[in-house]
C-alpha cells in the first residue's frame, strides 16, 4: 500500500512537470545590445588672418618691350589693407636693381638703364579653400624707363592677376603679373605694341 502511493506521487509529479514543460514559454535569447563608442569633434583653428594691415616683398622681373625688348630683375615692396578675405587695396613701388638686358634681335646688350614703376590698387580676392585665393589688381599708376639718361614716363590705368596662399600666423605667399602700359606710344616713343609689364614671386605679412 505505502509502494503503491510512492509510484502514484512519483507519476504524478512527471505528470505535472511534462505538462508544465509543453505549454510553458521559452524565451528567445536576447542578443546584447552594441553600444558605439562617441566621435570625439575636434575644432581646429586655421590661424589664417584675413583681415588687417599688411606688408610684404618680391623678386620682379620687370619688362619693357618697344623698339627693344629691355628687361632687368629688381625689387617690389607692397603694402596694404584686407577689410575681409574677399577684399582689399594695395600700394606697389617697383624697380630694377640690376643693369637693364636690351634686346635688339640681333644683339643683347647691358645698360645701366632703370625700369621702375608705383601704383594703388583695388584687390578683389576669391577664397577657393583655406588660406588660397586667386585675386585681381585694378588701380592707377606711373610706369617710368629710364633710358640712356633720358626719363619717359606714363601715367594711366594698370591692372593684374594672380594667386596667394595665406599660411598660419599671417605669413603669405603669393605670385602675380602686372601689365603696367600698354599701346602704340609711350611718353614720345613710337613703336607697335609697347608693353611694360612685371612678373613678381614673394611673401607678406598680415598683423
Amino acid at each position: 500500500m505505502k509502494m503503491n502511493k510512492i509510484v502514484n506521487s512519483v507519476a504524478i509529479l512527471a505528470v505535472s512537470g511534462t505538462a508544465a514543460f509543453a505549454g510553458g514559454h521559452i524565451s528567445s535569447p536576447v542578443e546584447p545590445e552594441a553600444v558605439m563608442p562617441k566621435k570625439e569633434v575636434v575644432v581646429v583653428s586655421d590661424n589664417v588672418k584675413y583681415d588687417g594691415f599688411y606688408l610684404g616683398g618680391a623678386l620682379s622681373h620687370i619688362k619693357m618691350n618697344e623698339a627693344v625688348l629691355s628687361s632687368g630683375y629688381g625689387l617690389t615692396l607692397l603694402g596694404g589693407y584686407y577689410f575681409n578675405k574677399y577684399f582689399g587695396i594695395e600700394g606697389r613701388y617697383t624697380r630694377t636693381l640690376t643693369d637693364v638686358d636690351i634686346d635688339s634681335g640681333a644683339t643683347t646688350v647691358s645698360a645701366s638703364d632703370t625700369l621702375s614703376n608705383i601704383g594703388l590698387y583695388l584687390k578683389p580676392m576669391y577664397n577657393i579653400t583655406t588660406g588660397f585665393s586667386v585675386y585681381g589688381l585694378a588701380g592707377y599708376g606711373k610706369s617710368t624707363y629710364e633710358k640712356g639718361g633720358t626719363d619717359y614716363s606714363e601715367s594711366g590705368v594698370q591692372w593684374g592677376l594672380g594667386a596667394k596662399y595665406e599660411l598660419a600666423n599671417g605669413v603669405g605667399l603669393f605670385f602675380d603679373y602686372m601689365e603696367l602700359s600698354s599701346g602704340n606710344s609711350y611718353d614720345g616713343l613710337v613703336a607697335d605694341d609697347i608693353l611694360f609689364n612685371t612678373m613678381n614671386v614673394g611673401a607678406t605679412y598680415t598683423f
